[in-house]
């Protein structure tokens, strides 16, 4: 929290120079609404290039059957540990937080997608793979959004 307040802090002391300087109030505006936009198209275009990766990855996985052992949360985020053929297998994706006592129960076989590379012991329940379903259309929903912001921004600069 005390890193966003010396964020808004500082822009504010920007802004207020700025405008001491002579800088027209509209200009600086428009120097921030672009910074903005710009901001978010870079958040879209990572978050895009995190599911495609996802994505491309799922090629070097295996289907099998594993047991829900635990949720550990010794990490900053907790994850699922799942056991198969006697080797504990850490789920990719954090351990959902919303109805945990529903969906997680102790020794019950779940579905699992393991890596095929053995050093690896990484696994994508089922509850993984919907959050890269959701993922990858959202992902197509923003290219869509980048493009039109492309090709509205040229429409401005005048190409």
């Amino acid at each position: 929290m005390d890193r966003i307040l010396e964020v808004i802090f500082s822009l504010a002391i920007i802004i207020v120079l700025l405008v001491f300087f002579g800088v027209p109030f509209e200009s600086i505006l428009v120097i921030l609404a672009a910074v903005l936009l710009g901001l978010i198209c870079l958040a879209m275009v990572l978050f895009v290039l995190f599911f495609l990766i996802t994505d491309l990855l799922l090629i070097f996985r295996k289907r099998t059957k594993g047991i829900f052992v635990r949720i550990d949360d010794s990490t900053r985020f907790d994850h699922a540990v799942y056991l198969v053929d006697g080797e504990e297998y850490h789920c990719t994706f954090p351990a959902e937080t919303f109805g945990r006592k529903r969906i997680y129960h102790e020794n019950q076989p779940y579905y699992l997608l393991i890596s095929t590379n053995s050093s690896r012991r990484s696994a994508l329940d089922s509850h993984s793979m919907i959050t890269i379903c959701i993922g990858t259309v959202f992902s197509a929903v923003f290219i869509g959004l980048l493009l039109l912001t492309v090709r509205y921004v040229l429409t401005l600069i005048g190409y």
